[in-house]
């Protein structure tokens, strides 16, 4: 149902069993007009990217992209899918859902991880520890981790897949070109599900909850979710996108002294010092989880939505 945020603007609720078409001549992605040649079918929320069969009868924003970004997104989702779809450090899944737990399991043994170029299966984090314990004395720890993921990568497939809702809401139909933002894009803060309610991410959360919404899209049957909100005081945007219910970035673009000012007053993640000598140090932080009812990221007037812009 249509309504109006705080600013007068009003945001246009979308059917959610709808695909969003676009026929642009440029790519979402880098901007490099299409031809026959370079022209290829993309869906912003890859098929296989979120558990089989999520995206069956549910919206989602197809677009015309080239091969190149078309095949560099294709790469990004593989591993980084599998990746997010695994249990955490206690085994436990974000959600009890029987298609999540056959695509995680088929996708670690057959998905390769990028960072380490084996089977996803194979690729849990392992730190063996031997830490001085009094005269004589060495104490050994061993810990574990699920699959991590590269940094760049992350960041790299989030500036994608919000690229092109950037695209969607300034396409013009009559010329068939959408836009960029202005300015550069930045990364904040990105964590799996059992640190969200770290200081950084609670921080973001907060100061960007009121800004005015442009995207507020959830999909795949919340598989997948992504925000865009506008700095009512600057040209300055907040983004945010989570996958699979599991993992979140978060972020800013636009012009670099405003987002420089917010950055600044962003709480860093601050670990305690187990053991440290030259050359050598061992830090850790006990993770934090949002508590229920304080999730605001993804909602505007404290409703989700399925697909607003």
């Amino acid at each position: 149902m249509p309504d109006t945020n705080p600013l007068g603007r009003t945001l246009r609720e979308l059917p959610g069993d709808k695909a969003i078409l676009l026929d642009n001549e440029t790519c979402v992605y880098c901007g490099t007009r299409l031809s026959r040649t370079n022209d290829t079918k993309e869906h912003v929320i890859g098929r296989r990217f979120v558990p089989k069969g999520k995206l069956n009868a549910q919206w989602n924003l197809i677009v015309r992209a080239c091969k190149t970004c078309n095949g560099t997104k294709s790469d990004l989702e593989n591993d980084i899918s599998g990746i997010t779809m695994q249990p955490d450090a206690s085994g436990q899944h974000p959600v009890d859902d029987e298609d999540l737990l056959l695509e995680a399991k088929r996708k670690a043994c057959n998905g390769i991880s990028r960072l380490t170029g084996k089977p996803i299966s194979e690729s849990s984090a392992k730190i063996k520890l031997e830490l001085p314990f009094g005269l004589g004395v060495q104490l050994s720890l061993g810990m574990s981790a699920p699959p991590q993921i590269a940094d760049e990568r992350i960041y790299q497939l989030a500036r994608m897949q919000i690229s092109a809702f950037f695209y969607w809401i300034t396409y013009d139909p009559s010329m068939r070109i959408g836009r960029f933002w202005q300015g550069s894009f930045f990364a904040v803060h990105q964590t799996p599900r059992s640190d969200w309610g770290n200081p950084r991410q609670t921080h973001f959360m907060q100061r960007v909850v009121d800004w005015e919404p442009r995207v507020l899209a959830i999909g795949a049957d919340g598989f997948f979710k992504a925000a865009i909100r506008r700095n009512p005081e600057a040209i300055c945007w907040s983004w945010a996108v989570e996958w699979n219910h599991n993992y979140r970035v978060i972020g800013f673009f636009g012009e670099e002294s405003p987002v420089r000012e917010l950055l600044i007053k962003c709480p860093a993640v601050e670990a305690t010092t187990l053991y440290q000598r030259p050359n050598e140090s061992v830090h850790f932080r006990f993770e934090a989880g949002l508590k229920e009812g304080e999730d605001c990221l993804f909602q505007w007037k404290g409703c989700e939505s399925t697909a607003i812009a």
